[in-house]
């Protein structure tokens, strides 16, 4: 129902959901009283969480370790920015760089000889570097299954107030 959408009015259009007089309204004090009354009871998920970073993992999990149908819709890889892109990876590049610096400035201080030859293999670092985040991606994923967790990738993105849709990297839909 919309109310002031009179085209007189320069008031703008208030959307007011039109009342069931069956349904008992639902309030956050009602939903604490019985919590069998969710609102979201009569949909696939209790908890959507978009995104499978810290935040988006946590949320997911704990809520299903409480008995909640959870879905967690993660664009690229499970983790998010620290896992994937910065402060993972960022460290084994800064203990790589100090055992550099250790090597070349510090070793003959503890008795240990040479250190001028030693070379870095980049190519090798960065290998094992990717190979430890995708580890964790794997980590996090063994988690969400026996968590009960739900996980799917792509972008998600609302169609409604109670309708998500995810897009998967070879542009498939699915709501």
């Amino acid at each position: 129902r919309v109310e002031g959408s009179s085209s007189t009015s320069n008031q703008p259009a208030s959307i007011q959901p039109t009342p069931d007089p069956q349904q008992e309204a639902i309030t956050p004090q009602n939903i604490i009283n019985n919590p069998s009354k969710s609102i979201m009871s009569s949909y696939d998920y209790d908890l959507i969480a978009i995104g499978g970073g810290s935040g988006g993992i946590g949320c997911a999990k704990r809520s299903a370790s409480h008995g909640k149908k959870v879905l967690c819709v993660e664009r690229d890889r499970l983790g998010g920015t620290c896992v994937n892109v910065g402060c993972v990876p960022k460290k084994v590049m800064w203990s790589a760089a100090h055992i550099a610096d250790t090597l070349k400035h510090d070793m003959h201080h503890y008795g240990f000889e040479g250190g001028k030859e030693t070379k870095l293999d980049f190519a090798k670092l960065k290998k094992v570097r990717d190979d430890y985040v995708k580890r964790l991606n794997g980590i996090y994923g063994k988690g969400f299954a026996s968590a009960g967790v739900t996980g799917v990738f792509g972008e998600c993105s609302f169609v409604d107030a109670h309708t998500v849709q995810v897009t998967d990297k070879d542009g498939k839909k699915t709501n």
